[in-house]
């Protein structure tokens, strides 16, 4: 076998080895024309944390369903972050690496699951200012995407994300990718990954955002996301130890089952 031909063979070989090795497990929409997802605070895949060239933005914002994706492309290669929130599911980011086979982006998500690192194939085609999410069959045994096979894969136009601003705040934090500026941390920080979160007591109040707690390090102060507010309260810690509390005006936080923030003396957030 003359030897261009061999080393050919060699790098396909190679490509659908990385590939076919490629999977994970989660957590969302349990359709085969919907990838799963699932969703952990203690992820910690920064922002813009595979990109060093400019970046193209594309999203799809249904109102109910969003889809983020941020992406650099040099000589073929994709790096980027990639951020799902289904309605009824928690959000859900991460990193992508692949390659563009053509107008086709290959890449692999890496995301974290129930505390877990976990990795899927994620397809895409390239069309124009669109970028075409694609799916193929469900691994019965994972429940996950099976991309292994890229001649199943389909572009039904379902999820259409469209070329867009990659929309940054006054502190350069990518406002498209859920971060968010922490003064307490003085970083661009993403709430999921990096906050406590806390979900409203009343059962009334199941549909209202949560609210999300940031500690610093020392633990004297504690950085108060709620859901009505476009900034952050900065909670100061009184009492001893043992006996700690947070407090800003009539709002405390206090350290039971968890967390539980009272307003006025009253219960409205709790969480772990």
């Amino acid at each position: 076998m003359p030897l261009k031909n061999i080393k050919f063979l060699a790098a396909i070989t190679s490509a659908a080895f990385l590939f076919s090795c490629n999977g994970g497990s989660s957590g969302q929409k349990e359709t085969e024309s919907t990838p799963q997802h699932g969703g952990n605070p203690a992820a910690n895949h920064e922002q813009a944390s595979t990109i060093n060239l400019p970046a193209t933005c594309y999203a799809l914002d249904t109102g109910k369903d969003k889809i983020v994706m941020q992406i650099a492309i040099n000589n073929n290669t994709v790096t980027g972050n990639l951020l799902y929130k289904y309605s009824g599911k928690d959000r859900n980011s991460g990193t992508i690496q692949g390659e563009m086979h053509g107008d086709t982006l290959l890449a692999t998500y890496t995301f974290m699951s129930e505390g877990k690192e976990s990795k899927r194939d994620v397809a895409f085609l390239k069309k124009g200012d669109e970028i075409v999410e694609g799916y193929g069959k469900v691994d019965p045994a994972t429940g996950a995407p099976d991309l292994t096979d890229k001649s199943v894969i389909k572009f039904d136009n379902t999820f259409i994300l469209k070329k867009t601003d990659c929309k940054t705040d006054d502190h350069g934090c990518m406002v498209l990718m859920g971060m968010t500026w922490s003064p307490l941390k003085n970083d661009c920080i993403d709430l999921q990954k990096a906050a406590i979160r806390l979900d409203p007591v009343e059962m009334t109040d199941k549909a209202k955002a949560p609210a999300y707690i940031v500690m610093s390090d020392d633990q004297v102060k504690a950085e108060l996301y709620l859901p009505e507010n476009d900034h952050p309260v900065m909670l100061e810690r009184k009492g001893k130890e043992g006996n700690w509390t947070w407090q800003h005006d009539d709002l405390k936080l206090i350290p039971w089952k968890g967390y539980v923030l009272q307003k006025k003396g009253l219960a409205i957030y709790g969480g772990m």
